[in-house]
């Protein structure tokens, strides 16, 4: 199985790349982009990963910081894979949706682990009736076909953990499970698919799975949010994704990123182990 490349998180390590290899020249923004015949905003905004960035205006940019040929090539890649569009493009339902979607599935398809703190289930363990059930309630408004979107995207982002995917290791994945989530939804049929599916899933090497117990009392923890590792630490760095009710939150500075770590290991102190969590889920099954 093959996912595709996230191109905003290929645009971003592109842009971070290319302001390194300025700085390292001590070159001023102004000064490159007036060689590359482009205004500073465009030039500051393909640093930053904002914008897509035209492969010649990439070429042209190595030819000015003479970039040594192994990192070249490896950069003019990067060009021609930013530009691919992701494969949940023809998908997306809205244009704030897709912003976020954009981030989110480029994340999973560029990282090599992703920890959750899931209050509903996580979307890449959702089975597709607890993914409808869930976006139908909390998409007020939505039309039919536009839910449908949605849950085909939340079923096919899931692909990104399937032991058989070729392109990469196949995501590496920790979720500490609100215990909230197995009783939200009320359709007892829907609810054992579910817990059916997270049993399965936990059989995967790549799947971690604890459950927070409502015994557990209150934690740091106010929010669903996910905790990004890299593949590669010397080419990107590690997001926090934070949701919300409408645009999530992504952040990469040090200091956001260490207090979500905190809270993690926070999490991590009152959650059940994999085994106590096994025997919640098959008590629930069977209730």
């Amino acid at each position: 199985m093959t996912v595709t490349h996230g191109p905003v998180v290929i645009r971003r390590r592109l842009g971070h790349v290319l302001k390194r290899l300025r700085s390292d020249r001590n070159l001023q923004l102004a000064e490159v982009a007036k060689r590359l015949e482009i205004s500073p905003s465009k030039l500051s905004r393909i640093e930053t990963g904002a914008v897509e960035p035209k492969y010649r205006d990439v070429r042209d940019l190595l030819d000015i910081y003479e970039a040594p040929v192994e990192q070249r090539d490896r950069v003019l890649d990067w060009a021609t894979e930013a530009k691919s569009p992701g494969w949940w493009e023809p998908f997306s339902p809205t244009v704030v949706a897709s912003e976020n979607l954009d981030m989110l599935a480029s994340l999973e398809a560029e990282s090599r682990s992703k920890r959750t703190f899931a209050i509903p289930v996580s979307g890449l363990l959702q089975t597709e009736t607890y993914a409808r059930s869930l976006l139908g309630a909390s998409q007020l408004g939505m039309a039919a076909e536009e839910v449908d979107r949605m849950v085909q995207i939340r079923m096919r982002r899931q692909d990104v953990i399937d032991t058989e995917r070729t392109d990469a290791a196949p995501l590496e994945i920790h979720v500490v499970l609100d215990e909230v989530a197995l009783h939200r939804v009320t359709d007892p049929a829907i609810v054992r698919g579910q817990v059916q599916a997270l049993l399965e899933r936990m059989e995967q090497p790549n799947v971690t799975l604890q459950i927070l117990p409502f015994s557990a009392g209150w934690t740091r923890a106010t929010s669903t949010f996910s905790i990004f590792e890299p593949r590669d630490p010397d080419t990107d760095w590690p997001v926090v994704n934070v949701e919300s009710t409408e645009n999530d939150g992504y952040y990469d500075g040090e200091q956001t990123v260490a207090i979500y770590e905190a809270v993690w290991r926070d999490l991590l102190t009152k959650a059940l182990d994999e085994t106590a969590t096994r025997q919640v889920l098959l008590a629930r099954l069977s209730s």
